[in-house]
């Protein structure tokens, strides 16, 4: 055939005329690999394309509408002829994937890839022609075109081949590096698996499982498992996405047997080759195929394998994993910076300079150290200066005066028309709300934290005085704080559900796989509607992590874990609150001592009170702060396709490359594709740490008490905000952190286990008013413990005994 080259016509030397992705997949093909039939219609077919239909004229004059223009073009009868007759031999009305492939040797196909094309689940030859030119327009896409000027190559004289080839509809699928990417080892291999079809791999869209492969012993010596919350199959037309049902994402969807066949696969492709392969593969109906194989053009050989982390920076970690705990995207990093600098301020009045624990290269790996201290000579003016920095009528001006204003500040930028601002203005208000952030963690920190830590270890000997087991975190109970608050909202919100059958029936059977359910569900019941956004307009800032600036998702984003939630509250018994052990402690107050001095302790005590309100409310409006900064930073991400392929691959510029943006288009779209590979070294360093230190008994978990108590009871394990409605009232919730907005589960909880937190954690302040035994920071509670799995909880000695 003229245009045509069927898989047993191509070789690895054919990149000039069939492309880098045609060129691999004959050459695997011809070596008795099992890759699934096709053909590729050649670089030659698409000059031809061009020419016949007079695009070439216009190539030195491309516009945005030429794209559309090609892909409008006609085919010649030849090569409809052509592309029949290969079509058919592939069987009738065969599922296809149609991709492009580049012909420019020069421009490797690894760094082509994403700039062209790919079109999955076509059937029949006008849909296969539509795709053919679809993939021929693709070459000058305003992204394509950018790129190829980046890159320094000739816009104008460039071809494409096309390759077709029969699709597989994959129970499994996923990416095999031949050498594992994260660490470099060549004796590594490293594979990634999800159900359904690759693409939600290739896309970025899931967390697969993971496995890794020792050539020298010939095992997996390693697996971690993956959410897999996406699963991508077949469509009518095209692919869809749905989400994975709960039983395949609570289990790794290979077995050992199946990927240790895909490693021998990978092996044998990496010797065919003579170097480290990326290899795409896909399982159906129990036999392996090998959809695509490119070599590994990530590799940094100059970079070490980062070294054991020290005692002192695996503390530094821990901390970082309690505020953010999820690995934090390139563009978390600098308004995490913010507010280190703004504690950092404080420290350093008292004369005490700390350097930053937490860093980011530039292929936006990060790494931690132990954090420097320097001391000087002006703490010993600490004595004097504690008089001033715990003044309470001063801390407490400076605070209203400041979170009056901003609070105004956020209102307007609240109801702003993002939509209508330029790039530039859209930037300015991110930059506004960053500096905003920064000055309410500066009064954050020097008005209200710094000054209620010193009062508390100031009143700590007194308290002790009149009752051992009190201490200064018992002085936060029965009090109106931001998260009591919402809890309280929350269960005033769910008390009317109840008096609603029809509602509450609703809301019990919400499923978060149903996108379309909250909104029907607000559209029947429009005084519940109503409700339910004044709960939001109070609350609806409240994110899944309130330190990472960009990474985290608000209840405004996103209702589904809030709903969750909501549907787990409906089964609990609305227990009674512990809201007397204040009272306890004043009443010991006035009996131990004289009027005056309890009446002095007494102030004190509220101004602890009150730091502790202020403390909530700053976190809350620095979480307003970063939601309102999201909201602008997905704008941006829509207004540069040529940079960005995926919504929210903004994530991984950091913020100065987005002050950037108005200055141009930069070249930061391989910036992000390196980063988002690199991605997963972060989540393997994150679930690495573990707080626990070594446990002498293995029955036995050691943490730190959150609340006294004793209980026996079965686990629930939730890992998710989305898993909240797997509570049942009488659990042990178990989980890897919690922060404000998990608190309100504690009302069906028997007691609480996590891998982080401490004593002045929300968790554990949440628990006292509760009333329920808490064991925090024991590290990897959520790695030893399962579900339905029969505990003892331990408040009184922070530890938790189970069987293994």
């Amino acid at each position: 055939m003229k245009y045509i080259r069927m898989f047993q016509e191509v070789k690895k030397k054919d990149v000039s005329v069939v492309g880098g992705k045609g060129a691999n997949l004959g050459e695997m093909f011809n070596a008795g690999l099992p890759v699934p039939n096709g053909f590729c219609i050649t670089g030659d077919a698409f000059d031809e394309y061009m020419k016949r239909n007079s695009f070439e004229q216009q190539l030195s004059t491309y516009s945005n509408k030429f794209r559309s223009e090609i892909a409008a073009g006609q085919i010649w009868a030849e090569l409809e002829e052509e592309i029949a007759e290969c079509y058919a031999a592939l069987g009738q009305n065969m599922r296809v994937a149609v991709r492009s492939s580049a012909t420019a040797e020069d421009l490797p196909e690894a760094s082509f890839a994403g700039q062209q094309e790919t079109y999955l689940n076509v059937v029949g030859k006008e849909q296969l022609i539509m795709a053919i030119k679809e993939c021929f327009a693709s070459l000058y896409s305003a992204r394509a075109v950018a790129y190829r000027k980046q890159a320094n190559f000739d816009t104008v004289n460039v071809s494409l081949a096309v390759v077709i080839q029969r699709m597989v509809e994959s129970e499994v699928s996923g990416v095999l590096f031949s050498i594992d990417p994260v660490s470099q080892e060549t004796d590594r291999m490293m594979l990634n698996a999800s159900w359904g079809l690759g693409e939600a791999i290739v896309s970025g869209k899931v967390t697969p499982d993971i496995y890794i492969y020792s050539k020298k012993q010939g095992r997996i010596v390693d697996k971690k498992m993956g959410d897999k919350d996406i699963l991508i199959c077949y469509g009518a037309t095209g692919v869809k996405e749905t989400k994975t049902p709960l039983e395949q994402k609570g289990r790794f969807c290979l077995s050992d047997n199946q990927a240790l066949e895909v490693f021998e696969i990978g092996l044998r492709v990496e010797q065919h080759y003579g170097t480290p392969q990326d290899i795409e593969w896909a399982i159906s109906g129990g036999k392996l195929y090998l959809l695509q194989s490119r070599p590994i053009t990530t590799l940094n050989k100059t970079t070490e394998r980062q070294p054991e982390l020290s005692a002192a920076q695996k503390a530094a970690m821990n901390n970082w994993i309690e505020h953010c705990p999820v690995p934090l995207y390139p563009l978390d990093v600098e308004p995490c910076e913010i507010i280190d600098k703004a504690k950092s301020k404080v420290f350093h009045e008292l004369g005490v300079s700390i350097g930053s624990e937490l860093s980011m290269d530039e292929k936006g790996i990060l790494s931690f150290s132990a954090g420097t201290m320097h001391i000087s000579p002006r703490i010993v003016k600490i004595p004097f200066l504690l008089r001033q920095f715990t003044n309470y009528s001063i801390n407490s001006l400076n605070t209203d005066r400041a979170f009056s204003m901003i609070k105004k500040e956020l209102d307007k930028k609240s109801v702003m028309d993002i939509s209508r601002l330029s790039v530039s203005a859209l930037v300015q208000q991110v930059k506004e709300l960053m500096n905003l952030s920064e000055e309410i963690a500066c009064i954050r920190f020097r008005y209200n934290i710094f000054p209620s830590v010193a009062v508390s270890k100031l009143l700590y000997p007194t308290l002790h005085h009149i009752d051992k087991n009190i201490n200064e975190f018992d002085l936060l109970s029965d009090l109106s704080y931001k998260t009591w608050e919402l809890n309280v909202a929350l269960r005033n919100l769910t008390a009317y559900i109840q008096k609603h059958s029809e509602l509450k029936k609703a809301i019990t059977a919400f499923r978060k796989e149903d996108k379309n359910a909250i909104a029907a569900i607000r559209n029947d019941y429009s005084d519940f509607s109503a409700k339910l956004q004044n709960f939001l307009n109070e609350f609806g800032w409240k994110s899944s992590s309130s330190y990472c600036a960009f990474g985290s998702v608000s209840w405004y984003e996103d209702m589904t874990s809030l709903f969750s939630l909501i549907k787990a509250l409906l089964q609990s018994d609305n227990r009674d609150l512990e809201n007397s052990k204040y009272q306890v402690i004043l009443a010991k107050i006035a009996k131990r001592f004289s009027a005056k001095k309890a009446a002095k302790l007494r102030k004190k005590i509220e101004e602890i009170r009150g730091y502790h309100v202020n403390r909530e409310e700053s976190l809350y409006m620095i979480e307003m702060c970063y939601g309102l900064a999201r909201r602008i930073a997905f704008e941006l991400n829509l207004r540069f396709p040529e940079i960005f392929e995926q919504p929210k691959d903004i994530l991984f510029l950091t913020l100065e490359e987005v002050y950037s943006l108005p200055d141009g288009i930069p070249d930061y779209k391989n910036r992000v594709k390196v980063r988002k590979a690199n991605r997963l070294q972060n989540e393997r360093l994150w679930n690495s740490l573990s707080l626990g230190g070594k446990q002498d008994d293995p029955n036995i978990l050691t943490g730190v008490s959150g609340n006294r108590g004793f209980c026996r009871g079965r686990v629930r394990k939730i890992l998710t905000l989305q898993e909240f409605d797997k509570m049942q009232p009488g659990d042990i919730l178990v989980c890897r952190y919690t922060d404000p907005s998990w608190t309100p589960l504690f009302i069906l909880a028997s007691a609480i286990v996590s891998d982080t937190g401490g004593p002045l954690s929300h968790s554990a302040i949440v628990a006292r008013e509760y009333n329920i035994p808490a064991v925090l920071g024991c590290g990897n509670a959520t790695e030893l413990l399962q579900d339905e799995q029969e505990i003892v909880v331990d408040g009184d000695k922070g530890i938790v005994r189970f069987e293994s």
